[in-house]
């Protein structure tokens, strides 16, 4: 009886040491780290129940809405929940990974991964990984993987570890110019060691200054005929979704409404809409009338531009996103529009929590400061939250 028991215990004890391996190499080091990790991994970080807003989305989320510049504005504390070339099949999921965490917040869902308009683009495997694979394993995500992932290697999606298995003998390219290449030559460990070495602030983080904000130093000059002044006019004007993006939107509104959610509110960005973007339009007004027929409000700031402020030569950083000019006055534009139409108000911060904000708001300024010093030098530059950009900000903030 005791041989058996030592021998069960021997086996727990090895059980374990394999399970904590798996995830400390899964976490650390066979991945890379690169702006989606950082801004997944960033909102688990935040106090639980402690933001008035979560964004939700794609890109057009993490570069046209700032965080910092809205807690300095208006004291309203926000996160951006989004992954590059987020698609609709992902949504359902990340609104369950916000509510577990800011179950009180108001949940802005822009909805551009239900616009593609290509059954490739929605299922392609990147998309799918750039938010799957930073987020923890629970329900959540087993039900995810199990739903919504249309490939039978589900496991990988489970367990990363699998798929990136070989990672330290397949080194990125920092220097490539290939848009795809979203990830860092660095793993999660090498790029927190360094954070570690080269900030000027001696304690850790514990959360993302810039709250997920990525933008580029550019002031963007269109070199197509932009049709915004004629899209308040064709508000009529349709065309469908794939069967894809549809299901899963209609699944997604359907679970929201399900679960009674009445802080979420459905939302598309500005965009600068050209003939070969014209049809996006289109699908976006489809999107707009199926989440009516769910009986939510759909906000498409896409269709009437003006009345966002946004100037079309100044303030995007190419046709599909918002430059630093044009990402404060969208912030302090729908802002705005959130106090006025859902009674959004800045909520009382504990001290420790308010000094961590306006330590934020500080790093916002210097962003802001760092990304027009870009722009007046025309050097053009990623410029998302990572060990080499905080390093540049603490220069400017040790010379405030």
């Amino acid at each position: 009886m005791k041989l058996q028991l030592t021998r069960a215990v021997k086996i727990i004890i090895a059980a374990a040491a394999v399970i904590l391996s798996v995830v400390l190499l899964q976490e650390y080091v066979l991945c890379h780290a690169d702006h989606n990790r950082e801004r997944i991994k960033g909102f688990y970080d935040e106090e639980s129940d402690s933001l008035d807003v979560v964004y939700l989305g794609a890109s057009e989320v993490y570069s046209d809405i700032a965080p910092g510049y809205a807690y300095s504005r208006d004291g309203i504390t926000s996160y951006l929940f989004a992954t590059q070339a987020n698609s609709i099949l992902n949504y359902k999921s990340q609104i369950k990974n916000i509510l577990s965490r800011q179950k009180n917040a108001l949940i802005v869902v822009e909805l551009n991964g239900a616009v593609y308009g290509d059954e490739e683009e929605v299922t392609k495997e990147a998309n799918l990984r750039n938010y799957g694979d930073n987020v923890p394993l629970d329900s959540t995500k087993v039900d995810w993987v199990l739903n919504s992932v249309p490939y039978d290697n589900k496991s990988e999606y489970l367990f990363p570890i699998i798929k990136y298995h070989g990672i330290w003998n397949e080194p990125v390219d920092s220097g490539s110019e290939d848009e795809e290449a979203e990830t860092s030559d660095k793993t999660v460990f090498e790029a927190e060691q360094l954070y570690r070495q080269t900030v000027l602030t001696e304690k850790g983080r514990g959360y993302n200054y810039l709250k997920g904000v990525l933008n580029w130093p550019v002031i963007f000059a269109s070199p197509n005929k932009s049709l915004n002044n004629k899209l308040p006019a064709n508000a009529d004007k349709k065309l469908p979704l794939t069967e894809t993006e549809e299901t899963a939107l209609r699944e997604l509104l359907q679970y929201c409404k399900d679960e009674d959610l009445t802080n979420v509110v459905f939302t598309r960005f500005p965009h600068i809409v050209t003939e070969k973007t014209y049809e996006r339009f289109q699908r976006g007004n489809t999107v707009g009338d199926i989440v009516a027929e769910y009986g939510f409000e759909y906000l498409n700031f896409e269709r009437d531009i003006a009345q966002t402020g946004l100037d079309e030569k100044q303030d995007f950083y190419n046709l599909d996103h918002l430059n630093i000019y044009g990402q404060q006055k969208f912030t302090a534009f729908i802002t705005d529009y959130l106090k006025e139409h859902y009674s959004l108000s800045p909520r009382t911060l504990n001290g420790e929590l308010r000094a961590e904000w306006e330590e934020c708001a500080k790093y916002y300024d210097a962003y802001t400061q760092y990304n027009e010093v870009l722009i007046n030098s025309k050097m053009p530059s990623e410029l998302s939250e990572n060990d080499e950009l905080i390093k540049k900000l603490e220069a400017y903030l040790a010379d405030a």
